[in-house]
């Protein structure tokens, strides 16, 4: 997955600004900085770089000649060689995927790590490894996940930590679900643009609480989630419904990344869940309160007439073309988007996609409603304001008349 945004997404830009830098300046003759963020098995090995670029040049030609050619392709470059040496460089080199994203860093990335295995993979460290049995829950049902969930805290700050996460589910038959998940990415500037990414999630039969996303062509990530608590909609002790989400994931650029979110159906934290949060973190040697941060999912928007034309591009992407994309190509190379490559459930595909535009129609018509609706209390608090300038003036006035 990502939960908070798409995991692989980051993970695949974490690759492409490696695999640009390297690539990128040593096609352009520009020394190799003096350590790369490929790891332990590249920084501070000269004879590794020098293998790396040999393999590029040697396999991924036209692919690497491509992204010199493109202008998104070396703003990446200019971006990410700003975060050499800083204490969060590998944070730094994936907000600068989020914000150059690029269809030809996708075709150049797909050669590079999965095709000719030009950069070695980024070996697991053990930050997040698989919950023991007895810490998980003994039974889940997938029905929880249907209809609209938000993010409201996440642990990961490169996976999980980002404004309006809203996510639809919708789930076609017992033990399989679909996720619409859609995240904010802000610039430096303060403005924010929206990613979105369609997954598929299988339930282990023989571990209900083990949710499965494998079998994909791009970098061949595979995601498995484990629900570590939960609690149903309209439970019997009142328990505003949730559920805590540890994932961990693997790929061909990055063996075991990981995280955790919590949902819920209210987008704002509901802070009656801190206890019972605080004691299932504990359960993957985790601090709620002080590995977890709360998200803002107020998703503010702009009331103009073509701002209202654009929420659903803006807040859910064009969910149909990125679907019928995984269902027409072998390698999904859709906008740095790592998504689930949907084969042969294309009936399944096809039912989660009505689901889906039902769910964001719901969704955009509150979104719109609740902007209005705050337009209206501002036009009465500026004319109550109005009127209490006037009443001042007039007394005012009049008080100098008297005199």
């Amino acid at each position: 997955m990502s939960l908070g945004r798409n995991t692989n997404d980051a993970v695949d830009k974490w690759m492409k600004s490696s695999l640009f830098t390297l690539g990128l300046i040593a096609a352009t003759w520009i020394p190799l900085p003096a350590s790369t963020p490929f790891g332990p098995q590249v920084a501070g090995a000269a004879s590794d770089s020098a293998n790396i670029v040999s393999c590029l040049f040697d396999k991924c030609k036209v692919p690497l000649a491509k992204c010199i050619a493109n202008p998104m392709c070396l703003a990446n470059v200019v971006c990410i060689n700003t975060c050499n040496g800083k204490d969060d460089e590998i944070g730094c080199q994936i907000k600068c995927g989020d914000i150059f994203e690029n269809s030809v860093v996708g075709e150049f990335n797909n050669c590079a790590v999965s095709q000719m295995s030009c950069v070695p993979q980024k070996q697991d460290e053990g930050l997040y490894p698989i919950p023991p049995e007895e810490n998980v829950v003994p039974k889940f049902n997938t029905k929880l996940f249907r209809g609209r969930w938000y993010i409201t805290a996440g642990q990961n700050p490169l996976f999980d930590i980002f404004p309006c996460q809203v996510h639809f589910f919708t789930e076609p038959e017992p033990g399989t679900f679909f996720g619409q998940l859609n995240w904010r990415v802000e610039n430096p500037d303060g403005e924010f643009f929206t990613r979105d990414a369609l997954q598929r999630f299988v339930q282990d039969p023989k571990q209900p609480a083990h949710l499965i996303n494998h079998d994909n062509e791009y970098l061949h990530y595979k995601d498995d989630w484990y629900i570590i608590d939960f609690e149903y909609d309209d439970n019997k002790d009142g328990v505003p419904p949730f559920a805590f989400v540890y994932y961990r994931g693997s790929n061909d650029a990055w063996d075991g990344y990981g995280g955790a979110v919590i949902y819920t159906r209210d987008s704002k934290f509901p802070e009656s869940l801190r206890p019972r949060l605080q004691a299932a973190a504990k359960k993957v040697n985790m601090d709620f309160d002080k590995d977890f941060t709360l998200t803002d999912n107020s998703c503010p928007v702009d009331l103009s007439p073509q701002e209202k034309l654009l929420l659903r591009e803006k807040f859910l992407g064009d969910a149909l073309l990125q679907t019928e994309k995984q269902l027409q190509v072998q390698a999904t190379k859709a906008r740095g988007n790592a998504v689930s490559l949907i084969k042969t459930e294309e009936k399944q595909a096809e039912k989660a996609l009505e689901e889906f535009a039902k769910l964001t129609t719901e969704f955009e018509n509150e979104v719109i409603k609740d902007a209005e609706l705050l337009e209206k209390e501002l036009e009465k608090d500026i004319g109550l304001v109005k009127t209490e300038i006037v009443n001042d003036l007039s007394a005012l006035l009049n008080g100098d008349k008297k005199k």
